[in-house]
C-alpha cells in the first residue's frame, strides 16, 4: 500500500505526493500551526493524526516574500503547457484538449468556488479536474503550483491543510512529533548561507569599489561568489561607526547571507569595532581587519614629533586601504614612498592614529584604477604589486576557517 501526503485547500484535497512531503512545502508552515487533520479526508484508525494549517492569505504571503507570485506563477505554468504541447502526449493527462492558462484558471477557480461534494463528478467517465493539479505537479515547482491555486481561491480565509497523517502508517513511520516543518525552513536557511554570494561590508564605497576592481586581477575566479556591499546603491554613508552599525542592523535583521565586515587595519577602525568583536556574533558574521604586511613593517612616517620620515611598523595603526594597493601605487615622483602622517592620539589603545594626505590617497587610488585597467587591456609590465590586495581577498576567502 502506498501513502501520501496531502495539501488540502478549502476542503478540497488537490495535490499528493507518494510516501513522501516536498520540503519546500512543508517550509511554508510553521510548528505553531500544527493541526488537526482535516475532516475531509477519512482517517485510517491506524494512522496518527499530523497535519499543519494556516489560511490562505497567509500562504499567500509567505510565497510572496519568496519570490512566488502570481505573475511568476502563471508564468511558470505557461512554460510547463507549452512543454506538454510540444514533447509530451496529452492522452496521458486525459484531457480533451490542449489547456491554457486561461482554461485551466477558469476550471480551478470553478472548482475551488465549490463545496467538495458539488465539485466531484458524478460521471466517472469524464476526466475529474481533481487530476489537473496532480498533472501540474509532476513538472512545476511545488510552490509555483501551490501560489495558483491559493490564487483562485475565492476564500482567502480558508484553512490551508498540509496533511502528513497518512505518512504514520508502516512503511513510512513519520514520527508525527517530529518538527518537520521547522527542520526544513532551517534547511532553506542554511542553503541559502551556503549558496548565496559572500556579502563583504567595508567601511565606505571607495573601499568596496576598489576591492572588487583588484579581485577582478587577482581572484577573477571568485566573481559571482563573493560581492561588496553596494554602499552607492543603498544610499549608506561611511566609515567604521557606520559600519558597526551596519553589521548590528544586519544580525538584527536576520539576514541569511554570510557577511563579513572588513575594516582597515589601523588605530581608528580598532578602537571603533572593539565592542563589536566583544558580543557574540552569529556564526553567519565574521568582524575582521586588513592583514598586517610584512612591506608595512617599515613604512615611512611624519610626526607627531618628527619633521623627517621615520621608518615604522604602521600595522595596526596607519593600514587604510590605500596601503594595499601596491607599492608602486605609493611611490612619489621620486620613487620615495608617500609618508604616512601621524594625527589623533587614542589614549585607550595608546597609539596615534596615522594616515596618508588627503591628496596622497586621491593620487594612490587614481594610480590602482590605472593599474587595474592596464592589466584588462593587456599592458601590464608584470612588475606590478598585487601582494597587499591578495592578502586582503586571502583574508576574506578565509574568513570562516
Amino acid at each position: 500500500m502506498v501513502f501520501f501526503a496531502h495539501l488540502v485547500i478549502a476542503d478540497h484535497q488537490l495535490l499528493s505526493w507518494a510516501a513522501r512531503c516536498p520540503p519546500e512545502l512543508a517550509a511554508l508552515f510553521a510548528e505553531s500551526e500544527r493541526h488537526p487533520a482535516p475532516t475531509c479526508i477519512p482517517l485510517d484508525r491506524n494512522l496518527t493524526e499530523f497535519a499543519y494549517a494556516a489560511s490562505v492569505a497567509r500562504l499567500r504571503e509567505r510565497l510572496h516574500v519568496q519570490g512566488f507570485s502570481a505573475d511568476r506563477a502563471k508564468a511558470d505554468l505557461a512554460e510547463v503547457l507549452a512543454g506538454w504541447a510540444k514533447d509530451r502526449p496529452l492522452d496521458a493527462f486525459r484531457f480533451s484538449r490542449q489547456p491554457d492558462v486561461h482554461s485551466i484558471e477558469a476550471t480551478m477557480r470553478q472548482l475551488l468556488a465549490m463545496t467538495f461534494k458539488e465539485a466531484w463528478p458524478q460521471d466517472i467517465s469524464e476526466p475529474s479536474p481533481y487530476a489537473l493539479p496532480n498533472a501540474l505537479s509532476r513538472y512545476m515547482d511545488p510552490r509555483s503550483l501551490t501560489r495558483l491555486l491559493l490564487e483562485w481561491t475565492p476564500d482567502q480565509h480558508a484553512a490551508v491543510f498540509l496533511d502528513l497523517s497518512e505518512l504514520t502508517g508502516p512503511g513510512v513511520d513519520l514520527d508525527p512529533t517530529h518538527p518537520l516543518a521547522g527542520e526544513a525552513r532551517a534547511g532553506q536557511l542554511a542553503s541559502l548561507t551556503q549558496d548565496a554570494p559572500l556579502l563583504v561590508l567595508t567601511e565606505g564605497p571607495t573601499d568596496a569599489r576598489l576591492l572588487a576592481a583588484g579581485m577582478e586581477v587577482t581572484h577573477p575566479h571568485l566573481q559571482g561568489y563573493v560581492t561588496f556591499f553596494d554602499f552607492a546603491a543603498a544610499s549608506a554613508e561611511g566609515g567604521v561607526a557606520q559600519l558597526a552599525k551596519t553589521v548590528s542592523a544586519f544580525i538584527a535583521a536576520g539576514v541569511a547571507n554570510r557577511f563579513v565586515a572588513l575594516a582597515d587595519n589601523d588605530t581608528e577602525a580598532h578602537a571603533g569595532l572593539a565592542n563589536l568583536k566583544k558580543q557574540a556574533l552569529p556564526k553567519r558574521c565574521r568582524v575582521l581587519h586588513y592583514p598586517p604586511l610584512a612591506a608595512l613593517k617599515t613604512y615611512p612616517t611624519l610626526g607627531p614629533y618628527e619633521d623627517d620620515p621615520v621608518p615604522a611598523d604602521i600595522n595596526g595603526r596607519a593600514g587604510c586601504l590605500e596601503m594595499y594597493l601596491g607599492r608602486d601605487v605609493l611611490q612619489s615622483e621620486s620613487l620615495t614612498l608617500m609618508p604616512v602622517q601621524w594625527r589623533s592620539w587614542n589614549p585607550k589603545l595608546r597609539r596615534y592614529q596615522g594616515s596618508l594626505a588627503d591628496l596622497d590617497k586621491r593620487t594612490a587610488q587614481d594610480r590602482f584604477l590605472r593599474k587595474v585597467h592596464q592589466h584588462h587591456a593587456g599592458h601590464a609590465s608584470g612588475r606590478e604589486d598585487w601582494d597587499g590586495i591578495r592578502a586582503i581577498i586571502d583574508t576574506i576567502v578565509t574568513a570562516f576557517d
